[in-house]
């Protein structure tokens, strides 16, 4: 992990010299997934899975900007699907997956936490985060054997939006506000021992809006209204050799 440009919170901070501009930071940790998979039938397959919070080890170099001093769990999470044959060369899969942001301080903290002031509000256990909450992630794929070469795949996911409009200003640095993606791809069989794989994913653009969290400072309407946005576009493409 990696800040800059984080030098006007250091007034909030109970360790400015360890809130910005200090590099990468690593952290190592671990954690339990367990899941099972199995055949309901010849054309219904179902799986879960758990995973419990991973514990990492603190971003040392940035304990004055994450509660619990630069500690940054990665939430539990648990997930369950089914896939069933539609159609002899079409299979449709169903996905429910629910993440526990609330499982890690520094993540689901509300911004607005801390003492009535601004010092010493950044760091510490109860101190302001970026106030994410739970999630349930519901997702849908279709996959169709175009050819003996093609797999065609495509695929749609509506999740809740974790942040709410009172936690606008501390997003600023994480704006993951959208809730809608759309996912097309495939694979083609170059000969029987290669394949190359291509997917696509576009996040549709959504925003939340709220008042600013200097407000509380600097009066009622004094820094008006903030509002965060976000879409995406990713690309990848595999290729794989089997010997």
């Amino acid at each position: 992990f990696k800040a800059e440009g984080l030098q006007a919170f250091a007034g909030f901070s109970r360790d400015p010299g360890n809130l910005t501009n200090n590099g990468y930071s690593t952290s190592t940790g671990f954690g339990v997934r367990v899941g099972w998979m199995g055949k309901l039938s010849d054309s219904v397959t179902m799986g879960a899975a758990y995973a419990t919070k991973m514990s990492m080890s603190k971003f040392d170099k940035y304990k004055g900007l994450f509660a619990e001093e630069g500690d940054f769990d990665m939430p539990s999470n648990y997930n369950i699907g089914i896939a069933f044959k539609a159609f002899p060369k079409t299979t449709i899969a169903l996905d429910y997956q629910r993440i526990n942001y609330t499982d890690v301080k520094s993540v689901s903290n509300p911004s607005t936490n801390g003492n009535p002031g601004i010092a010493n509000t950044l760091g510490g256990s109860g101190d302001r985060g970026f106030g994410w909450s739970d999630i349930d992630v519901f997702k849908i794929g279709i996959q169709y054997q175009y050819s003996s070469m093609l797999m065609l795949r495509a695929g749609i996911d509506h999740t809740d939006n974790p942040i709410q409009s009172r936690d606008v200003t501390f997003n600023i640095l994480a704006p993951g506000v959208v809730q809608d993606h759309l996912t097309l791809g495939f694979t083609y069989n170059m000969d029987k021992n290669s394949e190359l794989t291509m997917a696509y994913m576009h996040a549709f653009k959504n925003d939340v809006s709220g008042t600013s969290l200097f407000d509380t400072f600097l009066g009622a309407g004094a820094a008006g209204n903030e509002k965060i946005q976000m879409d995406q576009n990713s690309l990848g493409i595999a290729w794989g050799k089997k010997w």
